[in-house]
């Protein structure tokens, strides 16, 4: 994708630049005493890819990043601590909707945005009483499984993968529930991390 995030680049500089500044009331800008950001990010769907960049989109979505339920439901299966289940809850879940979710809003593509969107329910649905968001704990250490990474479920870093992708969802369709779930986590975060240092569970 990151032919694909330069040509977005450029052409978020064209209209940026043509229209003189973006609109505060579409896009978000950060506010004193924060410096201004020089770019500012379209929306996914903001674009329509056609030509070349249309095809590789399209063969991604044939390919690994529309199809990796299948070729690999062990890890990013009906299993997956992200999905409610007792398998693998770490990172490679997150690291496959980051990939998934924006090609489906940008192909409009209904069955991959389907797809994605059983990851962000789940997550967003099932968030604890205190903030937490993710894949629940064991209550003791999980018998490991070969080739699963089923263990550190509080670890904070695949909370920030996701994180990413609830923010794009959220850019996509403006559902709320994002906002409400984020302000949650980060005053969960707030209290716990002076007890539980990023590092904590992995360096």
């Amino acid at each position: 994708m990151n032919g694909m995030n330069v040509w977005l680049a450029a052409v978020s500089l064209c209209l940026v630049a043509g229209s003189g500044a973006a609109d505060e009331h579409l896009y978000l800008q950060n506010r004193e005493p924060l410096v201004p950001k020089p770019y500012m990010e379209l929306p996914l769907d903001a674009i329509e890819p056609e030509g070349w960049l249309k095809y590789q989109l399209q063969t991604m979505a044939k390919g690994m990043t529309g199809r990796l339920d299948q070729l690999y439901p062990e890890v990013v299966g009906d299993r997956n601590g992200w999905l409610g289940g007792d398998g693998d809850g770490w990172e490679r879940g997150p690291y496959w909707i980051d990939g998934l979710l924006p090609l489906a809003h940008i192909l409009k593509d209904p069955s991959l945005r389907a797809k994605a969107n059983r990851w962000v329910d789940w997550t967003l649905n099932n968030q604890a009483e205190d903030g937490y968001l993710g894949p629940v704990p064991f209550a003791s250490p999980p018998e490991p499984e070969p080739g699963l990474q089923r263990g550190r479920r509080r670890d904070w870093w695949p909370k920030m993968v996701m994180l990413k992708v609830l923010q794009q969802h959220y850019m996509a369709t403006g559902d709320r529930r994002v906002v409400r779930a984020l302000t949650r986590y980060f005053r969960y975060q707030l209290e716990e991390l002076p007890k539980t240092p990023l590092g904590h569970w992995s360096y």
